[in-house]
């Protein structure tokens, strides 16, 4: 099926609620806004002339992917679909995100109000917005769409995102290292070849805009055959034409820039039917008209898709959703009193000097054998005109670890605000094989009170039980997971999260070699960059010559040091020669192939017979990339 003709949809939002506040205190003030919503809308099909698409010269709610956008009509609030987790022809339920904040930042406003009109929309690979339909919008509100997308469409920039800010400012040249950060070009570590300039960084320098120095492949179409590390260079492969190879001997093409997010989809936990077809990424998986036997169960149907995984790159997973018990469950049995001021959520064993009222409950996991906690360790005081001790959220948190650490149980306990009531409480969630949790009271602390439960001392829940089985489906080499087949509503797809997803990333590549249009091929180039350099001093095996190779050497080729005229031989790997190069301080030796811009030349003066001296003379002879010099 064809999508040359570009989709734009007209429909109405049903219902928006926040999902998730943008997590960033980066002097925005935006922290308390959110940046994820749950969205339900309904759509109108749209007329095309185009027989070749899924349904012939029409689109519809099915048509809607992940990674397309929806805006109201006047163009102030515009948010990409980031999943879907249902579909007809007539709407979805999906979650959309505002990116980078840009609606909020431009609008102070990035909510849409349930009733109001819409307009779901594509954008092309270049990062401009394709609306064909413009009769939806309010007066101006196109405009203010396309100028929402024209700073990508100006100056293709590209945002590379990191956990932890890299130290990259305006302006700098820069590159990516083997984790796939970004990098200011001749860092020890980074590749030898320019990616691009930095235009500009937000979330505290965590997510980097580089206009990049040539164009940047961001949705190969074979994502699994991209298994280089950031960094690295793919040829052409003279045994497949077409193709692409980390095997050098053919002409380089792209460099690998980032790693790949996995694509994922939380399916569901139903199973297909007799009367369904489900077709994954172009492969059938079953087949129920055809005669295929209907899945027994969630870990049936999991293994059948997992048979298949060699030809349609999907993994299926299947586990019960986690669930938890948390103080704010039930009221605090004397939250209305507000006694314990740090929280609402606390246990009293007495009054101070009195025989303790040491409360005790069991926990279990409904696996292992349950585990009896006894509350006999206070860390604070009250005030009732006698003295009382109190057992803190934290000491209750230390006593619910330690029964999960001794029971073995599949719990995680941790602290955490209460919604509904003041203060910190502890929440206990499911993991592993768990079926669910379940908090027993054995006997009641000060005042006859028990210690979870309604009418306790924490409102901590009693039980809580896991549900079914749910299926995950997982694409780690970050292409698209495309669920198709029949029939497209009513049946096992577009249903209960058996819907296509596009939520990972494929690695960028960046084209590293122009051929026409004025390029000229990267080539080996002679550099005196290192030639005359006076070394440190030396007087053990193993020191540093405090000189560095300037230029990572092109094609893997020969780096030759001379020492005072005179030729040396060079470790390859080891530290069985005069000197070697190394990239971790001197413990690690290179392989002369793997030299890299940055690396240090280390000195074994033992096996070549004399030390270093300040006014020896180095020269480090190698090519460098036409690309670099």
């Amino acid at each position: 099926m064809s999508q040359f003709t570009p989709i734009t949809l007209t429909g109405t939002l049903t219902s928006s609620a926040g999902k998730q506040l943008y997590a960033e205190v980066d002097g925005t003030g935006m922290q308390s806004q959110n940046q994820l919503f749950d969205l339900v809308l309904t759509v109108n099909g749209q007329s095309t002339g185009d027989a070749s698409s899924r349904k012939a010269n029409e689109y519809n709610g099915i048509d809607v992917e992940p990674g397309m956008w929806i805006t109201d009509t006047n163009g102030d609030v515009c948010l990409r679909i980031q999943s879907i987790s249902q579909k007809t022809e007539q709407g979805l339920a999906c979650v959309a995100e505002d990116v980078d904040m840009l609606s909020y930042r431009l609008n102070s406003i990035n909510s849409i109000t349930a009733g109001n009109a819409i307009v779901v929309f594509s954008q092309n690979s270049e990062g401009e917005a394709i609306i064909t339909n413009t009769t939806a919008f309010a007066s101006g509100g196109l405009d203010k769409i396309q100028s929402r997308f024209v700073v990508n469409e100006a100056d293709d920039r590209v945002k590379f995102s990191h956990a932890s800010a890299p130290t990259v400012q305006k302006g700098d040249i820069v590159t990516v290292n083997g984790s796939g950060n970004i990098v200011k070009f001749g860092t020890a570590g980074g590749s030898a070849i320019k990616v691009g300039t930095v235009l500009d960084t937000i979330r505290n320098g965590k997510d980097v805009f580089v206009k990049p120095f040539n164009d940047i492949i961001r949705n190969y179409k074979d994502p699994e055959a991209l298994t280089a590390n950031p960094g690295g260079v793919y040829y052409t492969d003279p045994n497949n034409a077409g193709e692409i190879t980390t095997v050098a001997g053919g002409k380089a093409s792209y460099m690998h820039l980032n790693t790949a997010i996995a694509s994922s989809q939380v399916a569901g936990t139903a199973v297909p039917a007799a009367t369904d077809v489900v077709i994954l990424n172009d492969i059938t998986i079953f087949d129920g008209p055809g005669g295929a036997s209907v899945p027994a169960g969630i870990d049936a149907f999991k293994t059948l898709i997992n048979n298949g995984t060699s030809s349609h790159n999907v993994t299926a997973t299947s586990a019960a959703t986690p669930v938890s018990v948390v103080g704010g469950d039930n009221a605090p049995n004397y939250e209305s009193n507000d006694y314990y001021s740090v929280s609402d959520s606390y246990i009293v064993t007495g009054k101070q000097g009195d025989p303790p009222a040491n409360g005790q409950i069991t926990i279990s996991d409904g696996v292992n054998s349950a585990v009896t906690i006894t509350f006999d360790n206070p860390d604070d005081t009250l005030s009732l005109g006698d003295i009382y001790d109190v057992i803190s959220p934290d000491a209750m948190l230390t006593k619910f670890q330690d029964a999960i650490t001794s029971g073995g149980l599949d719990l995680v306990a941790e602290k955490v605000a209460m919604t509904s009531y003041d203060g910190e409480t502890i929440k206990i969630s499911t993991t592993g094989s768990a079926t669910g949790v379940t908090l027993t009271n054995v006997t009641p602390a000060a005042f006859g009170t028990n210690v979870v439960g309604a009418n306790s001392w924490t409102g901590i829940g009693e039980s809580a039980t896991v549900g079914s089985p749910v299926l995950t489906l997982s694409r780690a080499a970050g292409g698209p997971i495309k669920i198709t087949g029949s029939p497209v509503t009513g049946g096992y797809i577009n249903t209960g999260g058996a819907v296509s997803s596009n939520s990972g990333r494929v690695p960028f590549l960046l084209l590293i070699e122009s051929e026409g249009g004025g390029g000229v091929a990267e080539t080996g180039v002679n550099t005196r960059a290192d030639y005359n350099k006076n070394p440190n001093a030396t007087s053990n095996d193993g020191d540093t010559t405090g000189l560095t190779i300037t230029y990572t050497p092109f094609g893997d080729g020969a780096v030759i040091v001379k020492v005072n005229g005179l030729q040396i031989n060079l470790g390859n790997g080891a530290k069985d020669e005069a000197a070697y190069f190394s990239a971790d301080g001197g413990t690690t030796a290179r392989l002369v192939a793997d030299v890299a811009a940055g690396d240090t030349l280390y000195w074994m003066g033992s096996i070549i017979g004399y030390q270093l001296e300040t006014d020896d003379d180095i020269d480090i002879v190698y090519d460098a990339s036409s690309n670099d010099v």
